[in-house]
């Protein structure tokens, strides 16, 4: 055996080690983490525990509470925002590219606001929803069509997108247990869970404003 064979075949043998070695730390890593699992059962819904992954990174909570508030001031306030209320109770996201309101903007900026406990914001984003998205009757009652234009103040599509409407529901369910159930004014008294698909009305919190 000559001395290119031998090196030919202790390359194969560097690079099957190179191979293995990811897999051994991967699954070292995975029986970690099960360990981890199993020492804690319950998850931060039933703790009132919730991780902070900034905290955990080593910034301290008012570089974190800083960088939030410019953040929302940016999207929400600042000259390049694509938050627009409309009259005195409503507003809408918009697709400032394609100049139009979606579900996934409109319901995005509903959990920013509820997150955020920003109320009034919440509760002008869902009013301007439910006037100009939801379908009030047919066979679409209860869903939201998807997009809306800005210009022709009209509806571009009639059909809904899975992600705004399941950011709509989960919104309004947060929205029920952060700021309860207030006074009706401009939308019906119905459960948060209504707006699940084909109408399903199911007894969940309510949440009006």
């Amino acid at each position: 055996m000559n001395f290119f064979t031998r090196l030919l075949q202790q390359g194969k043998r560097v690079v099957l080690l190179l191979c293995l070695v990811p897999v051994g730390l991967t699954s070292v890593t995975a029986q970690s983490q099960r360990k981890q699992a199993t020492a804690s059962q319950k998850g931060a819904f039933y703790t009132g525990k919730y991780p902070n992954l900034l905290r955990e990174a080593g910034y301290s909570q008012a570089d974190i509470d800083k960088k939030v508030a410019k953040a929302y001031h940016d999207v929400f306030e600042g000259p390049n925002k694509v938050y627009f209320e409309v009259g005195d109770s409503m507003a809408y996201v918009s697709d400032v590219k394609n100049h139009d309101a979606r579900t996934e903007g409109m319901s995005y900026g509903m959990m920013v606001a509820v997150q955020l406990n920003k109320k009034e914001v919440f509760d002008r984003l869902w009013r301007w929803s439910k006037k100009n998205l939801q379908h009030q009757s047919g066979p679409l009652e209860g869903y939201f069509a998807w997009s809306y234009s800005t210009t022709t103040m009209k509806l571009n599509s009639e059909g809904p997108a899975s992600d705004g409407e399941l950011y709509f529901v989960t919104s309004l369910l947060f929205a029920s247990n952060r700021w309860a159930i207030t006074p009706a004014s401009i939308t019906t008294k119905r459960p948060a869970g209504y707006w699940m698909p084909h109408g399903k009305k199911i007894a969940l919190a309510t949440y009006t404003t």
